[in-house]
């Protein structure tokens, strides 16, 4: 990109490891957890690591702590006496509560995010969340932050089973056992009535970099690619707008993984290729480069570095709105027939 601002109408930023440090939270509340557990047992850490990798599917590994314990046969009740059964019982209760107690406390935004949103509202600019994330953990860590939904235009996440279409609109179900009912329901029912059409799922196999669903944001929201920024910590997912034309800012404040995270993760992630820390993003880059020259192009007209982290959106960004857009484009054509007449004499 060259060093002049590009003028943007709608920023489309992913969540965790974009506005807050999620994943390193993550990684050391759960390690933290597996640490107890295995102590509980009576077990080696890393042996139980292995089993956990090798017997919970993906969505406990990341996404739901107590099946973690339901499907790990370590850790299984079946064959205990009543009064060990009890015994495990209270402490994975105690373990799991702790686990979730750090891991909501724990989320927190990075600097300068909500006044560069603001900023960029204030312009005119629209805002809009697309994640790859379960629908009921996107939306609790938000309301953790106590994320302001006057700022959101629109959400786009991954369905779980917690809501249901009513009349062509996302709800959330009040199931009465669902476990993070009743403490979100209120940030919930107020993103609903703020949001309407505008908050959307995505079935549970679709993934990014998805073109259909990042131009559907744009048509929805009334911008061109050359208009659109998407921000985001991972190269390959995130990035993948520039497919389109999308400018691509990474956040790379947000892939940045401390070393305890870096073990845990190396541990319990059963996908060799996919790759974290910002070494790892870059290393990604490259080898999307190499494998398509043209795509490795894209990157490079297209993206930028926020080093400083989200506000330093501001560095390479010149927020405005759609009517600003038009009207800009309505005064150059009229410059340029001004100019156009006095050249030729007409």
């Amino acid at each position: 990109m060259s060093d002049e601002k590009k003028p943007v109408k709608l920023i489309v930023s992913d969540i965790d490891n974009t506005i807050s440090d999620y994943f390193n939270n993550w990684g050391l509340a759960w390690d933290k957890g597996v640490e107890e557990l295995a102590k509980s047992r009576g077990l080696e850490k890393d042996k139980l690591y292995d089993s956990i990798r090798e017997n919970s599917d993906g969505y406990a590994r990341f996404h739901n702590f107590p099946d973690i314990i339901a499907q790990t046969p370590e850790l299984s009740y079946e064959g205990k006496s009543a009064e060990e059964r009890k015994r495990l019982e209270k402490a994975d209760a105690k373990i799991c509560h702790d686990v979730a107690k750090q891991y909501h406390a724990g989320n927190k935004m990075y600097e300068g995010v909500i006044a560069t949103i603001r900023k960029a509202k204030a312009a005119g600019a629209k805002f809009v969340m697309y994640t790859d994330s379960p629908a009921s953990g996107a939306v609790a860590r938000l309301a953790d932050m106590n994320f302001p939904l006057d700022l959101v235009d629109g959400l786009v996440c991954r369905a779980d089973g917690t809501t249901e279409n009513v009349d062509g609109k996302v709800q959330f179900k009040k199931a009465p056992l669902q476990v993070t009912g009743g403490r979100y329901d209120g940030y919930r029912d107020e993103m609903v009535a703020k949001l309407g059409d505008k908050l959307v799922m995505n079935e549970g196999n679709v993934w990014k970099p998805n073109m259909d669903v990042m131009q559907s944001i744009m048509d929805t929201h009334g911008a061109k690619a050359s208009e659109t920024v998407m921000v985001g910590d991972s190269i390959k997912s995130d990035g993948g707008a520039v497919r389109l034309g999308c400018h691509f800012a990474w956040q790379k404040e947000g892939s940045e993984v401390c070393d305890a995270v870096q073990e845990m993760y190396g541990k319990i992630n059963d996908n060799a290729g996919y790759k974290i820390g910002s070494k790892g993003h870059l290393e990604v880059l490259a080898q999307l480069s190499k494998d398509d020259p043209k795509l490795g192009k894209q990157y490079r007209d297209h993206m930028v570095t926020l080093e400083g982290g989200f506000k330093d959106l501001n560095k390479y960004f010149r927020f405005q709105s759609a009517e600003k857009t038009q009207t800009n484009t309505a005064q150059n054509a009229a410059v340029k027939a001004v100019v156009a007449r006095r050249v030729t004499g007409r």
